[in-house]
């Protein structure tokens, strides 16, 4: 199924009043909706029926929302067949144009968030990336009011704000829906860039991930229900997406593999270690049938290694923060949305390097990368926290 150019408002008065997530009485749809929106033009270009306000309610009834911040992951809970692909923040970096390029020519736009304003500081807002136009992207803008999906909506006209293309995204959501692929139904040519290869190359999980490494139905770890196998340090892994290469080693970065035993899902990239392409391809039989977003069923080898998390550093909430606790924002930036707030002695996961996360613990002006217990992923200031 072609992607669809469906487009919606967070401005419509149908659900602009609407208060987002479990926010406050200021966190309305029409006001900081955009990511919301974003995912709702996204789900209906798959094929998903839903609007805004349809949305908003489900995502509130699988706890999709940290206050008013989206929980990216949990649009898989509402749609099991459409999976989070990647989490990306870029705003000290440049943006993976050639991941975001992969996926369009997929038939798997991007949603990125980029900055709304020229005043200091990162107005951040959410937009829905289709087609590649030359130095550029054609987007579905849920700011505007409008209706007309035939208007050319180019990112760098109205988001650019004096940098360039890769300066200006400053975090990159990639979800995959299984059963959608191939061309984006658009008023205009898309690029001809090649769609991703269904086979090869290889990489090999790391000797030091002695546990065995999660394959997973999604890039959910917050639960183990979603291990799809576990497979040992030292197996070979094929590689299901064009750019996997790219992301071999990368932390925070995930990539669709195939099991020797023909099992597919995600794995966490920093587990992982290239291999020579020449390498012979593991000897596995076909490729397991069932979709990777169906639950695991119960496997004939019930001794799986340990399932550990992903990462096993961590740092712990110190009692500075008192009754308030500490906030995770959504970037490296105080005036960022806060996506939750963790008490004193909370353990947070650390999803950077760990030897440059280590030297920022308790220093001032620094930011470290973690993930939740419950799965939330954002910043927290690094004076809030210390080893354990």
């Amino acid at each position: 199924m072609a992607f669809q150019l469906v487009y919606y408002s967070q401005q419509d008065p149908k659900w602009k009043q609407d208060i987002l997530g479990f926010g406050t009485a200021e966190d309305t749809i029409g006001y900081v909706g955009c990511a919301l929106t974003a995912v709702t033009m996204l789900l209906n270009g798959h094929g998903y029926n839903e609007t805004p306000k349809t949305l908003n309610q489900k995502l509130k009834n699988v706890s999709g929302f940290a206050g008013a911040g989206i929980v990216w992951g949990a649009v898989g809970k509402i749609y099991p067949k459409v999976s989070l692909k990647a989490f990306i923040p870029c705003g000290n970096s440049d943006a993976p144009l050639s991941q975001i390029d992969a996926a369009i020519a997929a038939g798997q736009p991007a949603i990125v968030q980029v900055d709304r304003s020229p005043s200091e500081g990162i107005q951040t807002h959410w937009v829905v990336l289709y087609a590649r136009k030359g130095n550029d992207y054609l987007m579905l803008d849920p700011w505007p009011y409008q209706t007309d999906i035939t208007k050319e909506d180019l990112l760098m006209k109205r988001y650019a704000q004096g940098r360039t293309l890769q300066r200006a995204i400053s975090h990159v959501i990639l979800y995959e829906a299984y059963g959608s692929g191939g061309t984006t139904s658009t008023p205009q040519t898309t690029p001809t860039t090649a769609t991703p290869t269904t086979g090869g190359p290889y990489a090999r999980v790391k000797a030091e991930v002695t546990w065995g490494l999660n394959v997973r139905s999604s890039i959910d770890t917050s639960s183990t229900a979603n291990i799809v196998v576990v497979t040992p340090a030292g197996s070979l892994l094929t590689l299901l997406e064009a750019d996997g290469e790219s992301k071999i080693g990368g932390v925070n970065q995930w990539v669709r593999v195939r099991t020797e035993n023909g099992k597919e899902g995600f794995a966490a990239a920093w587990y992982l270690e290239r291999v020579q392409t020449s390498t012979p391809a593991p000897a596995a039989s076909t490729p397991a049938t069932s979709s990777p977003t169906t639950a695991p069923t119960s496997s004939p080898n019930p001794q799986p290694a340990p399932t550990a998390p992903e990462s096993s550093f961590y740092v712990v909430v110190n009692s500075k923060v008192g009754r308030l606790g500490a906030k995770i924002y959504e970037t490296a930036s105080q005036k960022a949305k806060v996506f939750a707030t963790e008490p004193m002695k909370s353990q947070l996961t650390v999803i950077e390097d760990e030897k440059k996360a280590r030297a920022k613990v308790g220093k001032e002006s620094k930011w470290i990368n973690v993930r939740t217990k419950s799965g939330v992923e954002g910043f927290v200031i690094s004076t809030q926290v210390k080893l354990p």
